[in-house]
């Protein structure tokens, strides 16, 4: 996939694709994407975009100005490696505080960034979180961009885990604001359920992903323009058609399957929700409007519960923190899943539970 020569008619499965991506979002018309192989390679592109922009000799003389990149304290751990990677330095990471659901505070970056302008720094990057990996939270991404337009800083939404709910009338205002964003990502290989991997990377205006990634190859790029060799557009030469997976399920089930699917998630999260709340026995440490489910049961250590249900074979579910507090992390991110599917879920927890308490009470009443 990085000429027409090479890729033929795929080329247009992929820009197809990201074309209609764009329109969704609200994108204009010189906006574009291309496939990377995975969210973090989509951050890390974006973060490149945003320090080439703001320093345009950069590619060619390396990095002159001590440029700081934002983001919130729930967001992806690639940001910081990504950081390294494109020589800004993990130091000149600002984590942003957020409120009781893990949502960026804008109040917060403003100051932050006010203060790092005092201190002559130059403000480059924010990472906004559609999707925060714990909680599954959303960022605000409107109030973000009145500070990033505000301050002229580019803003990537990284929406890698949740961002799909584009495709959901019901949810798609969990994103509100995404037009005004200099770049967003999502992953087809997560919500969506399209095989590994599947990552799109859209940006609002595609002469960056030129200025960045482009490099002439008299060997390569030969004929046919720049907007069909999509080597000149991505960070790796040759390269999988991963377009195509997301492209056969778009066409096998449309649209409104798609959205079938992002709303199911949030159904079966409700249902985990609503039955946690009817049982004493559990804690419910998350919110409605979002797929990750968050909880313990009995008071039962999650590390250790979870640990248990692994090693013997039980089920494989795993915990998170946040704040203070541990807990159990269930996901209902796989469409194929039904409320049976969930109930069951907790059915085989508590049976474990029960089990295992019986068996050490038995041990204790013999010794």
């Amino acid at each position: 996939m990085y000429t027409y020569k090479v890729a033929g008619p795929q080329v247009g499965i992929e820009q197809e694709i990201i074309r209609k991506s764009c329109e969704m979002i609200g994108y204009g018309s010189q906006s574009n994407g291309t496939f990377p192989t995975g969210g973090s390679m989509s951050n890390y592109m974006a973060l490149v975009m945003a320090r080439d922009t703001k320093d345009s000799h950069c590619r060619e003389k390396g990095m002159s100005k001590p440029m700081i990149v934002y983001t919130s304290r729930e967001s992806h751990y690639s940001n910081s490696k990504n950081a390294s990677f494109a020589g800004i330095g993990k130091s000149n990471i600002r984590y942003i505080h957020t409120d009781s659901k893990g949502q960026m505070l804008p109040n917060h970056l403003e100051a932050q960034i006010i203060k790092d302008l005092d201190e002559g720094f130059v403000p480059t990057y924010v990472n906004a979180t559609a999707g925060t990996t714990v909680l599954g939270s959303f960022d605000p991404i409107d109030k973000i961009a009145d500070i990033t337009e505000k301050y002229k800083i580019w803003l990537h939404v990284d929406g890698a885990y949740c961002g799909s709910v584009i495709f959901s009338d019901k949810f798609k205002y969990l994103v509100d604001g995404i037009e005004r964003s200099d770049s967003f990502s999502y992953n087809a290989h997560k919500m969506l359920g399209t095989p590994l991997t599947c990552s799109v990377l859209l940006v609002n205006d595609k002469k960056h992903l030129h200025n960045s990634f482009s490099n002439d190859a008299d060997y390569l790029y030969q004929t046919d323009g720049d907007d069909f060799n999509l080597g000149k557009t991505s960070f790796q030469c040759g390269r999988r058609n991963d377009a195509l997976k997301f492209w056969t399920l778009w066409k096998s089930i449309g649209t409104n399957g798609l959205k079938q699917i992002v709303d199911q998630q949030f159904e079966l999260a409700d249902i985990a929700r609503a039955y946690i709340k009817s049982n004493p026995d559990y804690t419910l440490y998350s919110f409605d409007d979002s797929i990750s489910v968050c909880f313990n049961y009995q008071g039962i250590d999650p590390m250790t519960l979870c640990t248990a249900l692994y090693e013997h074979q039980i089920t494989v579910v795993g915990f998170g923190s946040f704040n203070n507090d541990t807990f159990i992390r269930l996901i209902t991110i796989n469409t194929n899943n039904k409320e049976y599917d969930i109930l069951n879920f907790f059915k085989v927890l508590e049976a474990y539970v029960h089990k295992t308490s019986k068996i050490k009470k038995e041990v204790l009443e013999q010794a």
